[in-house]
């Protein structure tokens, strides 16, 4: 994932200073103020579409840390389909295995 990460930072000039892989049970991914990129392992069960979706999301937070319009305007200026995706993120919990959270 931060190979995924590290090229659409890339390609569409976003900075950001880490990439960290956790476990969380109720976030997909987080952005901190300092650019960490915090990424949940459960993505890798996600469609490639979704998980690039949640990375462009991510890193869009780098330039605006809110949901402002300004901030969707980004997402959709790099990933038209986003509100498809989103919803698909929002149930990709159905996705996961149980195992996991073992």
């Amino acid at each position: 994932m931060s190979a995924s990460v590290h090229e659409i930072a890339q390609r569409h000039g976003f900075e950001y200073q880490r990439v960290q892989i956790r476990r969380q049970r109720t976030r997909w991914g987080s952005c901190s103020a300092k650019g960490t990129i915090s990424l949940n392992v459960c993505g890798m069960f996600q469609e490639p579409a979704v998980l690039r979706y949640l990375l462009i999301h991510e890193l869009s937070h780098t330039r605006h840390m809110n949901h402002s319009r300004r901030f969707w305007s980004l997402v959709e200026s790099i990933e038209p389909d986003y509100r498809q995706l989103d919803r698909e993120l929002l149930q990709g919990w159905q996705r996961v295995p149980g195992w996991i959270f073992a």
